[in-house]
């Protein structure tokens, strides 16, 4: 049986070493290698994978492999996040009283994006997922054939620590890294809205993914890494496998002694790009709607958009259709006009008769002007 416990490390990175940390890949291999590819990534970086490597994502095996490949290079660093914890913990306890409910996950899963840990864990092991029975049946044939793979997991670090910055995939728990040691792994990669919710002020910054920072705002949708320098806190989770308009962040940290305001990121996703043909003003006040204050009421619904009044703000707005679900729901959403200028690039997320709704530099919102590939 692996067992899960939580690791802090301590480590001292040279000067001079620019330091990458990504976090949140999600099993988007191409992602994380274009990334690579854009920070010029070598020998001479230290990079750090700040947990949440696998799932959602169409290539998990392959990414989790990848990673392991470059931990051989002696300069990457990977944490383990909630969703590599918890994975490894349900195929490791999966028994007649739980499978059901981890099959119907499966098939979620492949509904979503295709396949599944699991599922591509079992197909390489001659395995076809088709009932609660067949996941059972491969269980123990999964776990001795990736052995390696699911060590090397329960292996990686929770916490590390280094001169200025602390990195974790979800929170600590506690201000003096020390103190957190106590803690299950779980608690410390599962900490939603983190910058948020933790009272505490750092000594140095912590530096987390796992909550997307998209659900840090409630007007304009921005996917790019947020630093707090009040709290000490850099979260750098941007979407990647879990929103349509995710990206996947890199953190590009110049020096471990810099300012910082010397620190910048690059970022990838595989959204269709464009370009402005035509200038557009921002809007002076916008709403984004997440899953987090979803509830909706619909007023007048109609072919394309609808004139809804969303519940927590009492704002009445109309919202594409295909942004609706269940009549009384919508999120990832928001009425945000971007400010353009001719020639911008754009990510086209969708399209409608009224304009699209596009990326700029990592903000989401309405473009209404023409556009051209």
């Amino acid at each position: 049986m692996i067992s899960l416990n939580t690791k802090i490390e301590q480590i001292t990175i040279e000067q001079g070493k620019r330091i990458l940390v990504t976090s949140d890949i999600h099993g988007h291999l191409s992602y994380l290698k274009k990334v690579l590819e854009k920070a010029s990534f070598c020998d001479d970086d230290i990079l750090f994978i700040v947990g949440d490597m696998i799932e959602k994502g169409p290539e998990n095996i392959e990414t989790l492999r990848y990673i392991m490949d470059l931990c051989k290079q002696g300069n990457v660093i990977p944490l383990i996040g909630n969703v590599d914890a918890y994975r490894l913990k349900l195929i490791h306890e999966l028994s007649e009283e739980n499978v059901d409910g981890f099959y119907n996950y499966i098939l979620n899963l492949r509904q979503w994006v295709g396949t599944s840990f699991y599922e591509e864990l079992a197909n390489e092991c001659g395995y076809r997922i088709n009932s609660p029975e067949y996941v059972l049946l491969s269980k123990q044939v999964v776990i001795s054939h990736f052995k390696d793979e699911f060590e090397f997991i329960a292996g990686l670090p929770t916490v590390v620590e280094t001169q200025n910055y602390i990195f974790v995939h979800g929170g600590l728990r506690e201000k003096q890294v020390s103190e957190n040691i106590g803690k299950r792994v779980l608690e410390l990669t599962k900490f939603d809205a983190f910058a948020e919710r933790t009272p505490d002020i750092f000594e140095k910054y912590v530096i987390a993914g796992h909550w997307p920072v998209v659900l840090y705002g409630s007007d304009i949708p921005q996917m790019n890494p947020i630093i707090d320098r009040n709290k000490r806190i850099i979260s750098i989770d941007g979407g990647c496998g879990v929103k349509k308009d995710g990206q996947l962040n890199l953190l590009i940290i110049p020096d471990i002694n810099c300012p910082v305001d010397d620190i910048t990121h690059i970022s990838y996703d595989e959204i269709p790009t464009a370009y402005a043909l035509e200038n557009q003003e921002p809007s002076t006040e916008s709403i984004y709607i997440s899953w987090l204050n979803k509830e909706i009421r619909i007023l007048n619904k109609g072919e394309e958009f609808s004139y809804v009044e969303h519940i927590r703000s009492g704002r009445k707005l109309y919202i594409p259709n295909s942004h609706i679900r269940n009549e009384n729901e919508s999120f990832d959403y928001t009425d945000y006009v971007l400010p353009v200028k001719k020639g911008d690039r754009l990510s086209i997320i969708s399209k409608n008769s009224k304009g699209c709704i596009a990326k700029k530099d990592g903000v989401i919102g309405w473009y209404c002007g023409k556009y051209t590939i």
